[in-house]
């Protein structure tokens, strides 16, 4: 077991380093891990079916995403969109890993007009009162424990609950400079701190969560705050779905399944065999592109003449954040896209 879930653990870091934030929405597998009932067929289908409803969130970046009727219908049969599956366990615990053909699920998103992630995350100052307040507190040794533990449980939550919500968290060092805004003593400053300082990192949002209610009585659930929930107390994981429906949106396309294109696209860089196979590989798991044919091949450069769906500018716009393309200008009046190759270097 140790071994199978190390070895998934340096695939997964090898395919982040390979491609980076973007690299998401251009993978050729995707690999959910859920918790399952049982063994048995029944156990693994339900669990197949969660899988992919998380793997729906996260790739188009819409929290309800799984009540469009045309999701609702995969995920009746979702074996379709799996090409293998494994079962573990840890403790007492069964854990189903499916692997979903990632070609396949985004044809789903943009083919029916729904929201597709083009794999850029949206970045979130996050302020834990209770990280920075703790050395403060004078206090019995077991509620000092029950704080502490709080405030991990919170840490979890936010990192479990931005990974699957395509979120990035960032805290605030608590430096000199950010010290010089915050009162430690006065809870309800927290506000005027995070509005200060949050343009020091460079983010327009920001979140905090508390683990005491007004009265300084601890919760055990946490209660959060943004400007996105117009300064209310809600729960974290309702205020990270807020944060990541609205923010998503900047990084979404929204495919009209109906209209075509044809163009052009000029790669260059191209040096070895292998390279045009990877190549091809990038451009048939583009969820856009309906047929693709090799133009014409000259030097180190490779012209492919595409068909898609949508927008040519829909295109661009995920071959742009594709982490192994770097676009090149374009002569006035030429029409053909142009990209240089840094894959396989």
């Amino acid at each position: 077991m140790k071994k199978i879930c190390l070895t998934l653990l340096l695939l997964i870091s090898f395919s982040d380093y390979l491609y980076g934030e973007e690299g998401y929405a251009f993978k050729k597998f995707y690999e959910i891990e859920v918790e399952l009932s049982g063994t048995d067929r029944n156990s693994v289908t339900e669990g197949m079916g969660r899988a992919l409803k998380n793997l729906m969130i996260s790739l188009s970046g819409v929290s309800d995403i799984n009540t469009r009727s045309i999701v609702e219908k995969a995920i009746e049969d979702p074996e379709k969109y799996v090409t293998e599956y494994r079962l573990s366990s840890e403790t007492e615990n069964i854990l189903g890993i499916f692997s979903f053909n990632g070609e396949e699920v985004r044809k789903l998103l943009s083919s029916n007009n729904l929201p597709l992630w083009i794999g850029i995350k949206p970045k979130v100052l996050v302020f834990l009162p209770c990280k920075s307040q703790s050395f403060l507190m004078v206090e019995e040794q077991e509620t000092f424990l029950q704080r502490k533990q709080l405030c991990a449980d919170v840490e979890g939550k936010l990192s479990r609950r931005s990974t699957s919500r395509n979120l990035i968290f960032i805290e605030p060092v608590l430096d000199l400079i950010d010290l010089k805004f915050i009162d430690l003593y006065k809870p309800k400053s927290d506000q005027v701190f995070l509005n200060k300082i949050s343009s020091r990192y460079g983010l327009d949002n920001w979140m905090v969560c508390y683990i005491q209610d007004e009265f300084g009585i601890l919760i055990e659930e946490p209660l959060c705050l943004s400007p996105i929930s117009d300064l209310q107390r809600i729960s974290l994981e309702e205020i990270v779905d807020l944060l990541a429906d609205e923010l998503s949106k900047e990084y979404q396309l929204n495919i009209n399944p109906n209209l075509r294109n044809e163009l052009k696209i000029l790669i260059s860089g191209i040096e070895k065999y292998d390279q045009i196979v990877s190549l091809e590989n990038i451009i048939r798991s583009n969820a856009l592109v309906i047929s693709h044919n090799i133009n014409s091949i000259s030097g180190n450069s490779v012209s492919y003449l595409l068909e898609i769906r949508g927008e040519i500018s829909d295109l661009e716009t995920l071959m742009n954040v594709n982490p192994l393309l770097i676009r090149q200008p374009r002569v006035e009046g030429e029409e053909e896209l142009k990209y240089f190759f840094k894959g396989n270097r």
